[in-house]
């Protein structure tokens, strides 16, 4: 009697489970229309505000060159993917390789976007969140520069961050790779996949993302095995590693290195370096006056670069254990957390184009903290979700507005940012003090 009554209670199941699978499914479709609705949207208007300021990089001949055949020297010559869609293009249609830029960056921009934006949705909740992660200037200023591979390497590895949360690992490892044609600063991505993944996931994981590092730098050093030298003459390794103390000096501590190949202030000390040192063309170092606005520079564009981010991010770590910032089950968000938020702390060492490479941080803006966040913070008093989203948008809007609109110095801008992240600093200690304050449900 009651074998049939669990067949027949099987058999009653049976319909309710297709019936929530099939919800479940449609829902999944609708979240991906809605989600392609909207950055097709707003890559159009993207589109629109990016030809109404025109701006081109310096590092734009580069790779314009690399689309049109001609030798350049490196690091430029390690990002050939880029050029390279941008060449197919011109040859498919018969339009200029500059266009095939554009269209690249558009394409890429729509993919990174959907992909922020369906995480977004999915979450099922606090969904007022995409509405701040469309209205960012971050789209608009990555299109601007859309010689430059970022958006391209952005949407690449939000395809590989996809890859991963489906535990797609030998399609991930073969993503991998072909992020490093695009830029080669994919190393410290696949360094950071490599050990999360041996951590929370499983070593073929690991292994087969160690391998797709070894395919991915072999194929770089053989695509750029012509290209001329860097400027300085000197070891492809030696070169990224001096860039580190030469930003750092500058953009830090507002001090500009010297050096014979080099030039970019008059010196008021130089050094003759001994011969033995391995250092190419450079013969002697020095460094020039000390200049405060680099500083300043340097911390208008980390307060503005995503909004009220940085504060938040602050607090999140501040107030939360760590097994609650990076949950085992989600191997992927893990990763984008850690690296974003690397990417972001090493902007200033990575180069003078501090905004767009603060941008690099993306994944821990974009991705991990809307994730993040309606999990730990909870039941928040609407007026203070709004004080905030409108804090939000100010300061990440304020850099843009001073340098096209109004033309306010940097003090002002910076002045502006400071007192926004002060108001936000006092709202997120007070809730969250209060929230850590009441009792949990057993």
């Amino acid at each position: 009697m009651s074998q049939q009554t669990s067949m027949g209670s099987s058999k009653q199941d049976e319909p309710q489970t297709t019936a929530i699978a099939e919800l479940e499914r449609r829902s999944k479709w609708k979240i991906r229309w809605i989600a392609a609705v909207l950055a097709t949207l707003t890559m159009l208007v993207v589109w629109k505000m990016a030809s109404a300021h025109p701006y081109i990089d310096p590092d734009s001949p580069q790779y314009q060159a690399l689309a049109d055949g001609k030798p350049t020297m490196k690091p430029f010559a390690f990002r050939v993917l880029d050029p390279a869609a941008a060449r197919l293009f011109a040859d498919l249609t018969g339009r200029p390789t500059a266009q095939g830029f554009r269209i690249v960056a558009l394409l890429s921009g729509w993919a990174l976007l959907y992909g922020v934006l369906s995480s977004a949705l999915e979450q099922g909740q606090d969904r007022w969140l995409v509405p701040l992660l469309i209205l960012l200037p971050f789209w608009v200023r990555n299109f601007s520069n859309y010689f430059l591979p970022d958006l391209l390497h952005a949407a690449l590895c939000m395809g590989y961050l996809a890859l991963l949360g489906r535990r797609r690992w030998s399609w991930a490892s073969a993503m991998l790779a072909l992020m490093f044609l695009a830029r080669e600063s994919t190393i410290l991505l696949a360094a950071i996949t490599v050990l999360t993944l041996w951590w929370l996931a499983a070593r073929r994981a690991a292994l087969l993302q160690l391998a797709g590092t070894a395919a991915g730098i072999a194929a770089s050093k053989i695509v750029a095995r012509h290209a001329y030298a860097n400027r300085h003459n000197i070891n492809d390794t030696l070169y990224l590693i001096g860039k580190i103390p030469w930003n750092l000096s500058r953009n830090v501590f507002g001090l500009t290195l010297w050096t014979n190949t080099l030039r970019p202030v008059t010196p008021i000390r130089v050094w003759n370096l001994p011969h033995w040192i391995p250092m190419g063309g450079i013969h002697q170092i020095g460094y020039g006056a000390y200049d405060w606005s680099y500083q300043i520079s340097t911390a208008v564009q980390l307060l503005t670069a995503f909004g009220l981010g940085s504060c938040i991010a602050v607090f999140l770590v501040w107030r939360t254990p760590l097994r609650k910032l990076l949950p085992a089950e989600k191997p992927w968000l893990c990763v984008a957390g850690i690296y974003g938020a690397v990417m972001f702390l090493l902007a200033p060492l990575l180069g003078s184009a501090k905004t767009r490479l603060f941008d690099y941080g993306w994944p821990l803006f974009l991705l991990y903290l809307p994730a993040i966040i309606p999990r730990i913070w909870r039941n928040w008093p609407i007026w203070v979700v709004s004080v905030l989203a409108s804090l939000h948008l100010v300061a990440a809007w304020t850099e843009g507005v001073h340098t096209t609109l109004f033309h306010f110095d940097i003090i002002r801008t910076f002045a502006i940012l400071i007192g926004c992240n002060l108001v936000a600093a006092f709202l997120l200690a007070r809730v969250t003090s209060s929230q850590n304050k009441e009792p949990t449900c057993a």
